[in-house]
């Protein structure tokens, strides 16, 4: 009787585990009010979506109701006394403003970039810093000076590509190996639905051959150029696939490009999206990609794993 008991116990279905719930680190998210003096020449007056100011009472309660529990917030200029406004905007809230990263891209090269980043980085939040605007000419001395500074200091240097060429970010990693370089947006690709252009390609791939170089998986909606864009995962599995291939799971992170996103689609949608992808890569790589990449990428110690 017992036997027949436990034979039959033995072949009732075992239910199956719960994935994991995976914690989220948002890289890329953007502050800003119009009231600052520099303003935002990027944003358009006319631009109905994102002709507003977009503050932590704004975000903080999309980021908490999707996951978030911590958050890179990236200037959205180049002014330099914006700096210390998004460190002074969020420091009240710093339990899920975890880190900034700035933009020094007016000063690097010049002597006064020393002194001013050693000034931000007082601030333990203050991670790095982002270079948009691209000096004219050859890369000087100075400027690899300040890079390996930023290095010897633990700081980051994220890149916006546009104003700097892949190849740009291939020559600075290459010239501070000690440095952690992380490009924005998978490169800057310009995303129209057609397959991506092979020059491109070509340096992607030289670009993540350097190991000090990370990828953020950021503004998927952003790089397509006819907006609204899709909120298909095909739309956006070429360049997925090829940031995958060329990265792994260890040189990857997850960035929104809030509130960018809304000309496309609300919060939860752009992660929709890129879990939709990454998921069938596994719980590890999902994890790594959300999470524990971003936490020891900018050295966000109270999150690493």
């Amino acid at each position: 009787m017992f036997l027949g008991v436990a034979l039959t116990l033995s072949c009732l279905p075992v239910a199956a585990e719960k994935p994991e719930v995976i914690p989220i680190i948002d890289c890329h998210v953007h502050l800003f009010t119009f009231e600052r003096p520099e303003g935002l020449g990027w944003i358009k007056k006319d631009n109905k979506i994102l002709y507003r100011d977009f503050l932590v009472k704004d975000h903080k309660p999309i980021a908490e109701a999707n996951g978030v529990i911590g958050v890179v917030v990236v200037q959205a200029g180049q002014s330099i006394p914006d700096n210390q406004w998004n460190l002074d905007v969020t420091a009240d809230h710093k339990e899920l403003y975890r880190g900034v990263v700035g933009n020094l891209s007016l000063v690097i090269g010049t002597d006064k970039f020393k002194p001013l980043f050693e000034k931000l980085c007082k601030d333990k939040r203050y991670v790095g810093y982002r270079l948009s605007g691209r000096p004219e000419g050859e890369f000087s001395e100075a400027f690899f000076r300040d890079l390996k500074l930023t290095a010897k200091e633990g700081r980051t240097l994220d890149i916006l590509l546009g104003g700097y060429s892949l190849a740009d970010a291939a020559e600075i990693a290459q010239r501070v190996p000690e440095l952690k370089i992380i490009i924005d947006h998978m490169g800057g690709v310009a995303l129209d639905g057609k397959p991506l252009d092979p020059n491109w390609v070509k340096s992607f791939r030289a670009v993540a051959k350097h190991t000090n170089v990370t990828c953020k998986i950021s503004a998927l909606y952003g790089r397509v150029k006819k907006q609204p864009a899709p909120q298909e995962i095909g739309f956006y599995k070429e360049v997925l696939d090829l940031s995958w291939e060329c990265y792994g799971e260890d040189r990857i992170v997850y960035g929104s490009d809030w509130p960018v996103t809304r000309t496309s689609g609300d919060y939860a949608s752009v992660l929709k999206l890129t879990r939709a992808y990454f998921d069938s890569k596994g719980q590890v790589a999902s994890a790594k990609l959300f999470y524990k990449n971003a936490a020891l990428f900018y050295g966000i110690s109270e999150l690493a794993p």
